[in-house]
């Protein structure tokens, strides 16, 4: 076995295709990268500069050509302090045309996305350029474009440069000229490119707005790369097959990238296995050894990062990329003789049916969802955590982390149970009136005052996303509304201009056009973590920046105070019962530490001769509800059938505790009411009263009695708390809560 085969797993070598196969698909891998000069055209660059407004179209800007957008951009950069000279000019003269031209657009264009200019940074630029352009080599002295030379170039261009004038008071140029020139490329390839939009290796939805987005994407600075698939066939296809699925809404960009990371392994797999082009074999005889495989060279990878680290990769991990490879070859193959004009690849026709359904059930592994069992927070971890909130709006010099926007995000986390990009990415004015009835005294009931809106990120189709809130989170966000007008102020900004978001990013966002970032805000969080170090009951470290967490409370807080489900599903903007049942793990611990609370009494008042550990099992209530009554429980085994109909309290199955005590309570008066009525009418009709010897009289007397010994046994054997403390109900009991009663705050607040 030669030194590739060895390093391939045993599956892969069995399927390894012929020596010529090999070579002919290492003679594919070209690279992919499309050098930005070929984009260049000089009567494209003048087109860029004949776009802009006369005023912008300057070879210099100063105090006196300078205009207002600009000077609101332009930072002020202290020339001399002691005599309070400052400038916000820049100049782009020295430079050849067509890079003027470009430098000029890429100003304009990063002024209008409200980004900041820092004068002196480039002014640094412009000189780093001009000592190449008149000093470096001959490909630097020809360059007319930016894009003549690749950054890294540019960077040994000035290097160069420099070293032959003045090494001393300019060697900082070469990195300064290496990141600037990297970001204007990246916007100029945009601008040069005119054929479609999926054509480039590089997708970045904030420089390029035909890439389709919705219109809040919590993933709209994330950059797609592609040059990593260096097979031009593969590499060309998954592009248009990704292309089509955003554009048609199949997905959104957040599932782009996760998609390509998906494809890397059958990429990967490629390279090292080799393959016959798009039909990957010669033969369909050959698929099935050779996906074999591709399965073995998942199932034996080591995780290098993650939970699973050191360890084979996590179920999840290893099917999600099989279903995608299966999806993607199974549209290529709908679509094949479409992909052969677009991509001009003639290969794409020999794909058959045997290409639409890659791998067998069991291939893929099952999929799991398995929930944490610190899915919900304490109350007393909860109470910790609002309490030492206050660190991430503290100065830094007191020990905090001076971060105002991440302790409201927080506050509004905990008390809403949204998702975090449902809160960084609300509305600046997110707030809508509340129509309630008011009461009889004409003033509004207390709890909820206004709806809340929320951009749905991650679920769409279930109705308006708004919620009811309190005056206390009103005030949260009229503080933070009020931070935000500061922070657009202190940048400049005109006066009365509102943001896009109500939490801003701070860095280069001039105009409020772009959210706070989560990924600070998770550091934000993390920092908070190791300030606080707080613990739950158990000793167990509580992770803040595990955002999820606050939902998952807010949801079982809700279940548990007796809201019904369809309540809590429009609340947390679910779609169906099932995705709110996620919650029901959560739930069932908290049903059965209520229900080992309290000793349990049979119907004729005595205690009940299971161990209540015992009786939970054999209720199955944390899989069942069947055996739940309004009352109690009934005990029954579950295979058998209950006869009795709604006998239950003269049945030796019957069980009851306290927590139901006001419910039994009801149930008698209830009955006694009803054996009243019954005796007055039966006396007006037959003349005299019902005997106890009445078959219905003695049945209602039985439950009369069998209540009575009940609530006299409870008074004597049951535990009670401080206050009033209610276990989880079963349905059709009278203390329930229905919609109207969340709407008024009396079960979410």
């Amino acid at each position: 076995m030669n030194t590739e085969q060895a390093s391939l797993p045993a599956m892969a070598v069995l399927a390894l295709p012929s020596p010529r196969a090999r070579v002919r698909n290492r003679q594919e891998k070209r690279d992919p990268r499309m050098p930005i000069a070929a984009l260049f055209s000089e009567e494209r660059a003048r087109q860029l500069w004949d776009c802009l407004p006369a005023e912008h179209r300057q070879d210099h800007f100063d105090s006196t050509n300078m205009p207002d957008a600009y000077r609101q951009a332009f930072t002020v950069q202290t020339i001399n302090r002691e005599r309070g000279w400052s400038s916000q000019a820049i100049s782009l003269r020295g430079l050849p045309d067509p890079m003027l031209y470009e430098l000029a657009w890429c100003i304009d264009r990063q002024v209008a996305d409200g980004y900041s200019i820092n004068p002196t940074r480039f002014q640094e630029l412009r000189r780093g350029l001009v000592l190449a352009v008149e000093h470096g080599g001959s490909a630097a002295r020809t360059a007319r474009s930016l894009t003549a030379l690749s950054h890294e170039e540019w960077e040994r261009e000035v290097r160069h440069a420099v070293l032959r004038t003045t090494p001393s008071t300019n060697a900082h140029l070469p990195m300064l000229v290496l990141h600037s020139v990297k970001h204007l490329q990246d916007r100029l390839a945009y601008a040069y490119h005119d054929g479609e939009w999926w054509r480039l290796n590089l997708w970045n939805p904030s420089l390029d707005r035909r890439i389709p987005q919705r219109e809040h994407e919590p993933e709209g600075r994330r950059v797609v790369n592609f040059s990593q698939l260096t097979t031009d066939w593969f590499r060309e296809a998954a592009k248009w097959w990704l292309s089509v699925q955003l554009s048609t809404g199949h997905y959104v960009w957040s599932s782009v990238k996760s998609r390509l990371d998906h494809l890397n392994w059958l990429h990967w797999y490629i390279q090292q296995a080799g393959c016959a082009g798009p039909q990957l074999v010669d033969s369909p005889e050959e698929l099935r050894p050779w996906l074999l495989g591709l399965v073995d060279a998942l199932n034996s990878h080591t995780a290098l990062t993650g939970p699973n680290k050191g360890s084979r990769l996590a179920k999840n991990s290893r099917r999600g990329p099989l279903v995608t490879m299966e999806q993607f070859y199974r549209w290529m193959h709908d679509n094949r003789a479409e992909a052969v004009r677009v991509l001009g690849e003639p290969r794409w026709s020999r794909l058959g049916l045997h290409h639409t359904v890659l791998f067998r059930l069991d291939d893929k592994p099952r999929l799991t969802n398995q929930l944490s069992d610190d899915m919900a927070l304490e109350d007393e971890v909860i109470s910790q955590i609002a309490a030492g909130s206050g660190t991430l709006a503290a100065p830094k010099a007191e020990g905090g982390l001076d971060d105002r926007q991440a302790f409201h995000a927080l506050m509004l986390l905990i008390r809403t149970g949204r998702r975090m990009n449902e809160v960084l990415m609300m509305d600046f004015e997110p707030l809508l009136p509340l129509v309630q009835v008011k009461g009889q005294d004409g003033r509004e009931p207390d709890g909820f005052v206004a709806r809340l809106s929320y951009q749905e990120t991650k679920i769409e189709g279930g109705g308006p996303p708004t919620i009811p809130v309190d005056r206390e989170i009103v005030d949260i966000i009229r503080i933070q509304q009020q931070w935000a007008r500061s922070f657009l102020t202190t940048r400049g900004t005109p006066d009365g201009t509102n943001p896009r978001y109500l939490f801003l990013q701070t860095r280069n966002n001039r105009l409020g056009l772009r959210p706070y970032a989560a990924a600070t805000f998770h550091h934000r969080l993390g920092d908070l973590t190791r300030t606080l170090a707080i613990t739950d009951s158990l000793g167990r470290p509580v992770q803040i920046s595990k955002t999820h967490t606050f939902r998952h409370t807010r949801a079982t807080d809700l279940i548990n105070a007796g809201v019904p489900i369809h309540v809590v599903m429009r609340y947390l903007g679910h779609l169906t019962p099932a995705m709110t049942m996620h919650y029901a793990k959560t739930l069932s611990v908290t049903s059965e530490r209520e229900f080992l609370r309290y000793k349990k009494v049979t119907a004729d008042g005595r205690t009940a001769g299971l161990d209540p550990s015992d009786l939970y099992d054999l209720l199955h209530l944390d899989q069942r509800a069947d055996r739940v009554l309004p009352n109690g429980w009934c005990m029954l085994p579950p295979k058998q059938v209950c006869s009795k109909g709604n006998a239950c309290l003269t049945c030796d199955k019957f069980v009851t505790d306290a927590s139901h005590h006001d419910e039994l309570q009801h149930q008698l008066a209830q009955t006694e009411a009803l054996i009243t009525r019954r005796q007055t009418q039966f006396t007006t009709r037959h003349g005299e009263p019902m005997g106890e010897d009445n078959i219905w009289l003695a049945g209602r007397l039985a439950e009369t009695s069998a209540l009575t010994k009940v609530l006299v046994a409870l008074d004597h054997v049951g535990v009670h708390d401080d206050g009033r403390l209610r276990a989880v109900r079963g349905a059709g009991t009278t203390d329930r809560l229905d919609q109207t009663d969340v709407e008024r705050g009396e079960s979410v607040s």
